[in-house]
């Protein structure tokens, strides 16, 4: 989906290459014969388990998003919700930031037929959601378990208390743009007003139509959904869902390895200090941060070369395993589309409190 794209995909792989490489080689007695032996030791069964997990952690945030367009009054189909979550999750691995999946989960709902106000309401909701769903599991993590925040070294810790700062200023941020549509409509004019003074855009009054008619669109989208608190509910349930199933896979992991479950309990909470931390910093799906935090977080834990392994096994299928299958259906849904004329997604006509 264009040459820009593709870049990122490139840039991308080179930071997963370097990542990886950089963690086998800066740990002492690793080596490919260790790692297999390793994988040789683990328990298929908690392995399945930890595939179960990332496959229901991709359903699970397309499930968020079907749920917050059908509340607005549109209904798309569980195949719809597994290419929008794909595309989110491909393009936010492969982007610097963790909303870099938006525009082009995006574009695959409005080609699908739904309006763009909707779309950006439903997106910008469902991110809300994905971010309040992290805030109140580190939260709980810090509750449940505060020692283990102080087993990370001073790096960590500041990466990790950043991390929880960026995404309560981002929160905060985006639910200002839904319930002030005065904030994003005044940032799309100024972006109209430059386009139209370097001339890049011939006659920006019809664009400003446009948005004027686009933005009480996206008023009453907005208004609909908070005044709809069944559906936010349950939306942020999913997403809830949705992280939780993420997180889970490193303690399904170290299951397989024979450990306890009061054990496995603790690597969840450690992974879930891994998942904030891995959002301070602009780098493509958290790549080197994430792998870092991790490690630094198992050290005490186990042996230097023991948690490199079960980090690259655990962050592989969290990780590199889902992108892989995300850009395998992205691409699907992408032929399926390419050369057809919008596919307009059934609206649903009911009465007002049949839509929650």
């Amino acid at each position: 989906m264009g040459k820009k794209n593709v870049v990122w995909s490139l840039i991308a792989v080179v930071i997963a290459v370097l990542t990886v490489w950089a963690i086998m080689s800066g740990t002492k007695n690793f080596s490919i014969d260790s790692f297999t032996e390793y994988l040789k030791s683990c328990n298929p069964c908690w392995l399945i388990v930890a595939f179960g997990l990332m496959f229901l952690y991709i359903l699970f945030e397309g499930l968020a998003v079907l749920r917050v367009c059908k509340g607005i009054g549109y209904k798309g189909r569980f195949k719809d919700g597994l290419l929008y979550s794909s595309a989110d999750i491909y393009f936010s691995a492969i982007t610097p930031s963790a909303t870099g999946g938006q525009p082009a989960c995006a574009f695959f709902m409005i080609r699908d037929g739904l309006p763009a106000p909707v779309t950006t309401v439903a997106l910008l909701l469902n991110l809300v959601m994905y971010t309040a769903s992290i805030m109140v599991l580190g939260i709980f993590a810090i509750i449940a378990r505060p020692a283990l925040f102080f087993n990370f070294n001073s790096i960590s810790k500041l990466l990790i208390c950043l991390g929880y700062l960026i995404l309560t200023l981002v929160g905060v941020f985006i639910i200002l743009l839904i319930k002030k549509e005065s904030i994003l409509h005044s940032m799309c004019e100024w972006g109209i007003r430059v386009l139209g003074h370097f001339k890049f855009i011939k006659h920006p009054e019809k664009l400003r139509i446009r948005l004027d008619k686009a933005t009480a669109e996206y008023k009453e989208c907005s208004e609909m959904l908070f005044n709809r608190k069944k559906v936010m509910l349950e939306a942020f349930l999913l997403n809830l869902i949705q992280r939780v199933c993420q997180i889970l896979i490193p303690a399904a992991v170290y299951m397989s390895m024979g450990a306890k479950l009061k054990e496995a309990f603790d690597v969840y909470v450690t992974q879930i200090f891994v998942t904030i931390g891995s959002n301070c910093l602009p780098v493509p799906g958290a790549m080197g941060v994430s792998d870092y935090l991790l490690i630094d977080g198992l050290r005490d834990r186990m042996t230097e070369v023991l948690a490199t392994n079960m980090e690259l096994l655990s962050r592989g299928i969290s990780f590199y395993i889902s992108v892989i299958f995300c850009l395998a259906v992205v691409i699907v849904g992408y032929a399926k589309r390419a050369g057809k004329k919008k596919i307009r997604i059934r609206k649903i006509i009911m009465r007002k409190d049949k839509l929650d």
